[in-house]
């Protein structure tokens, strides 16, 4: 039996990483680099936090078009910029090695560049990224994991 993710935001339904009734596609991408994580006091115990993404984003030919940052932002070649606001995050239908996948909504932009008018954006059919399996303790306070990922994002624009 296959496993489906499902996504609802937006007023869009997002389906194993497809899109039904969405705005017309922008742009898709393969990200590839690090998801970072610091080893930080939460509460009665330290955890994993995530600080972000540190990764590039390629088209089709290999090309890398732009960069994926804490924010999280994107940076096109071109100087557009946008920063997005997680709405959804599912696990990886591939299990916890695999950092979760998402739907975004875009709170800023800036530029008139290949990200102006994006409003949303997916990441699907991501391998790897997902929280270190090395224990977060008392004595590992501080310390900075980078786990390398790639997935596939997607930018929808307006209407």
């Amino acid at each position: 039996m296959q496993r489906h993710t499902s996504f609802l935001a937006l007023g869009l339904v997002f389906v194993a990483g497809a899109a039904a009734a969405a705005p017309p596609l922008a742009q898709e991408y393969t990200g590839r680099g690090t998801q970072v994580y610091r080893c930080e006091a939460n509460g009665a115990a330290p955890s994993w936090q995530l600080l972000g993404p540190d990764a590039h984003m390629y088209d089709s030919s290999g090309k890398i078009v732009a960069r994926h940052f804490y924010g999280p932002s994107w940076q096109a070649n071109d100087g557009s910029e946008i920063t997005g606001k997680v709405l959804v995050a599912n696990a990886s239908p591939e299990g916890p090695a695999n950092a979760p996948w998402l739907v975004l909504r875009i709170i800023s932009e800036h530029g008139q560049g290949m990200f102006a008018r994006v409003r949303a954006v997916t990441r699907t059919d991501t391998e790897g990224g997902g929280t270190p399996s090395q224990a977060c303790t008392a004595a590992n306070q501080g310390v900075t994991v980078k786990m390398p990922y790639s997935a596939r994002y997607v930018f929808f624009s307006r209407p």
